[in-house]
């Protein structure tokens, strides 16, 4: 004779709980990304200025810079890759484990973004 197990049911909270959690820091990788689409914009058009300004000058053909268009869509793209990697991570983790992760990826995101902020202005030096 054996014994059943009663069958298990999830409660729909914890699912709720890392729903939020997923969509909140969404937003924040969002609010990341367009920041970053900004920078891309900025920089680029600062850049076209300013070698459309050579250009009116002598000798300034020698002195005209590239826009670093490789930076710019690492910049962009780190968020994104980010928050999937981190929802990859935990798709079936319990709440505490989902909101670690996702702290852990922003900042680690954060850190690269605003260092890459930094840095590609500095490479152009006007």
């Amino acid at each position: 004779m054996t014994a059943t197990t009663p069958a298990v049911r999830r409660t729909p909270s914890p699912l709720v709980a890392r729903v939020v959690v997923w969509v909140l820091f969404g937003a924040l990788f969002a609010y990341m990304t367009v920041q970053s689409v900004g920078n891309l914009v900025t920089v680029s058009q600062s850049v076209r200025a300013f070698n459309t300004f050579l250009e009116t000058t002598s000798g300034g053909s020698s002195l005209q810079r590239s826009t670093p268009w490789g930076w710019l869509v690492l910049d962009i793209a780190i968020a994104p890759v980010a928050f999937v990697v981190a929802l990859w991570v935990t798709r079936r983790s319990r709440l505490a484990v989902t909101i670690g992760v996702f702290l852990v990826a922003f900042a680690a995101a954060g850190a690269l973004w605003l260092d890459l902020q930094l840095f590609v202005p500095r490479l152009l030096d006007f």
